[in-house]
């Protein structure tokens, strides 16, 4: 994990040599780690002797546009972007590569090849998600909790989970009953799916492997409403929340990301 903040504050130096405005596009805040990546870029580039200035899509890919939009006529000299979704940030791209602006995808990938693109091994990640869920609950039905179905992420977190998962599974001692996206990695939306799969499944369920720490939130709320809390589920960002939930033993681990 410690190389991608080697590798991103490298590439953000190498930037700002050239470069005196820094644009940052988010998609949104509602995950507590955002803020603290921002703060760790403002520094930075604070420290570099570059400005800041940023946007907030508010998980809107059509503000994010028009963010975009307007960070380019504000006169920055690169982008770093932050996609809420990955196919439709596109134009945006486009617009900066019209002016001659560099863009780099911020943790989440921007499948144009005139970006660069700065993550963690989000493979890894998911890898450690199930290992932890395995460990604690090495037999029964599994749900799986992915990700937004615009973020690239979900699949690599996912591809990772099933690598771990393969071997319990052909050996019959795990059941993946469900599994579902969920847009926008909206802890609602999340909550929503799992309710529903409990109903599908008469509540037959003894693990879930949910892809970040707000998917998990609300994995624990439905899961508390049937009173079925304390059954493993896996998150990741290490937000203050998940971390309360690992103490009192209603989420499993929090795989943390730490890009400072």
């Amino acid at each position: 994990m410690k190389l991608f903040a080697t590798a991103a504050f490298a590439a953000l130096m190498g930037t700002c040599a050239y470069a005196q405005t820094i644009g940052v596009s988010w998609s949104n805040f509602q995950e507590e780690r955002w803020k603290t990546d921002e703060a760790a870029i403002m520094e930075a580039l604070d420290e570099a002797g570059a400005e800041y200035i940023s946007a907030d899509a508010q998980s809107s890919s059509s503000k994010q546009l028009s963010d975009i939009e307007s960070l380019i006529a504000q006169g920055v000299d690169a982008l770093i972007i932050l996609a809420q979704d990955s196919q439709s940030i596109g134009p945006a791209v486009q617009a900066a590569a019209d002016e001659g602006i560099p863009v780099v995808a911020y943790d989440r990938l921007i499948e144009d090849s005139s970006t660069f693109y700065l993550t963690f091994d989000n493979v890894e990640v998911g890898r450690m998600q199930a290992r932890a869920v395995l460990e604690q609950q090495p037999t029964g039905n599994y749900v799986m909790i992915k990700g937004s179905p615009t973020d690239p992420n979900a699949d690599f977190l996912r591809g990772g989970q099933q690598e771990v998962l393969q071997e319990a599974i052909d050996a019959g001692d795990i059941t993946i009953v469900d599994e579902a996206y969920t847009d926008g990695w909206l802890p609602a939306n999340a909550q929503r799916n799992m309710e529903q799969i409990l109903t599908a499944n008469d509540n037959e369920v003894d693990a879930v492997v949910a892809s970040n720490d707000g998917t998990a939130g609300g994995v624990v709320a439905a899961l508390t409403a049937q009173g079925m809390d304390g059954i493993p589920v896996s998150g990741q960002d290490g937000d203050h929340a998940a971390v309360g939930r690992v103490a009192r033993g209603t989420q499993s681990v929090a795989v943390g990301k730490d890009a400072r």
